[in-house]
């Protein structure tokens, strides 16, 4: 398999990955500001930071534009600026499978050059104008049609390897940066009283995880945020929390690695492994000891310095120090 092909298979399924996600979080903010009345600055502003885009946007637009919510709302599905919006997330998914097609299933191109025709077609637009809940209702099944084609259609070997791994990685810093936006109410500086906005707001964390329903099985009923947030960093069933994301990453990363030389891919393992150890057989009250913004930070930096660790190893790697001498 050759790198170019190992990139795109990466990439395409972090860009899906990333695409979902950014549709469920508009999604379930759009439907909790209904609920609940928050001051203008907590309304939509929290929705950049947990998708990285603050200082961009406030840099292109002003402080104040992240008070109206169509503003950020344009941003994220349309701005062509943005490296995390629906349609920027969508053309990179496109590309990369472009280049690939006798990789993919014939199926998992048709479903995905579909919803990119969609996407462009004025039928999107004037959907995303009238009815804002079924427009990301739609991009986030489209999505998870492909993510289904491809465990059905493709052979279960390297390509598909690759694209597991990218989509875990990026799914486990993407849970992580959701679960910080609260961390305030976290750990021993928080005052530990919970009002009914804040339990709201994590019900709409959970939602925004897709994990609204699992975690119910698992509290019985209990709405906490530490019962939240161990149950979105620690539970190991769950396929959206840290740490099964980072589990089954490590078992894709394993699946990839060749046994001979030991050299090629020990960087991306050593540190997945350290990321993997820092979680695995923790308590939540181990985590809350140290100060949980830190430690869900990173978290996040873990996760992407492993891609690029990924990334020096298998899609660009350095040439053995023989072959570089004159």
């Amino acid at each position: 398999m050759i790198s170019r092909v190992a990139e795109s298979c990466f990439w395409l399924h972090r860009y899906l990955e990333r695409m979902e996600n950014t549709a469920r979080m508009l999604e379930v903010n759009h439907w909790f500001l209904m609920d609940i009345h928050l001051p203008r600055h907590e309304r939509w502003r929290p929705v950049l930071i947990v998708a990285g885009e603050q200082p961009r946007f406030d840099a292109a637009f002003g402080t104040s534009a992240s008070e109206n919510g169509e503003d950020v709302q344009r941003y994220l599905t349309w701005d062509e600026e943005c490296p995390v919006a629906i349609r920027t997330s969508l053309r990179g998914a496109r590309e990369n499978a472009r280049t690939i097609r006798d990789t993919i299933s014939h199926e998992m191109w048709e479903a995905l050059n579909g919803l990119w025709i969609w996407a462009e077609s004025s039928a999107a637009r004037r959907l995303y104008e009238k009815d804002r809940t079924a427009f990301y209702a739609h991009v986030k099944e489209s999505c998870q049609l492909f993510m289904g084609l491809c465990h059905n259609t493709m052979l279960h070997e390297e390509p598909f390897d690759f694209m597991r791994l990218g989509m875990l990685l990026e799914r486990a810093g993407q849970t992580a940066r959701i679960l910080d936006v609260k961390h305030h109410q976290l750990g021993n500086g928080s005052s530990g009283h919970e009002g009914p906005a804040d339990l709201a707001q994590w019900i709409a964390i959970l939602r925004a995880c897709s994990a609204y329903e699992s975690f119910f099985r698992r509290s019985r009923g209990l709405v906490t945020g530490r019962a939240v947030a161990e149950f979105l960093l620690l539970e190991p069933a769950f396929p959206r929390t840290v740490l099964h994301c980072l589990d089954r990453a490590w078992n894709f990363l394993r699946r990839i690695r060749p046994r001979e030389p030991a050299h090629v891919g020990a960087h991306s393992a050593a540190l997945l492994s350290r990321l993997l150890d820092s979680l695995k057989g923790r308590t939540m009250a181990e985590l809350l000891e140290k100060d949980i913004h830190q430690e869900l930070t990173r978290v996040i930096d873990d996760a992407s310095a492993v891609c690029l660790a990924i990334h020096e190893d298998y899609f660009d790697p350095a040439l053995p120090a023989a072959m570089g001498a004159p």
